[in-house]
């Protein structure tokens, strides 16, 4: 039996990298750092703290998504314990188990990078950055 042509000419010839605000000791609550276009792939995402929760106990971050027609994932990218808020360093999604931790394909709608943020009872404020590594494939 011959083979069928079904040949895709979908690809990407650029790649972006985008880089949140300084997350600079901000309140409690979910935020949207990064718009996500529709027909993007997201590579990788990654956490940069730069000061740690400390000080006190339960200081959590999530970093998630919302869009792309499904409902909001607080933690889609990582989970508090990958997130490791009350730990001053760099993380990158795909050591975690989060659905989104492998890649991520936005096909049916925009949507945003968001990170959720609780301090418990730490009185150092979290401080960084977050990264997202994506390409837009139309």
């Amino acid at each position: 039996m011959a083979n069928t042509d079904f040949i895709s000419h979908a690809a990407a010839d650029n790649f972006r990298l985008a880089r949140s605000k300084t997350l600079y000791e901000l309140a409690d609550g979910t935020y949207n750092l990064i718009h996500i276009p529709k027909f993007a792939f997201v590579f990788n995402v990654w956490f940069y703290v730069t000061t740690a929760y400390a000080g006190g106990a339960n200081g959590a971050v999530t970093i998630g998504f919302l869009g792309n027609g499904e409902s909001a994932d607080p933690d889609g990218f990582m989970d508090s314990a990958w997130a490791a808020g009350r730990v001053a360093g760099v993380k990158e999604m795909h050591g975690d188990t989060q659905p989104g931790s492998k890649g991520k394909w936005f096909m049916d709608a925009s949507g945003f990078l968001t990170i959720t943020l609780s301090k418990g009872t730490d009185s150092t404020l979290l401080q960084g950055f977050v990264f997202m590594h994506y390409a837009v494939l139309h």
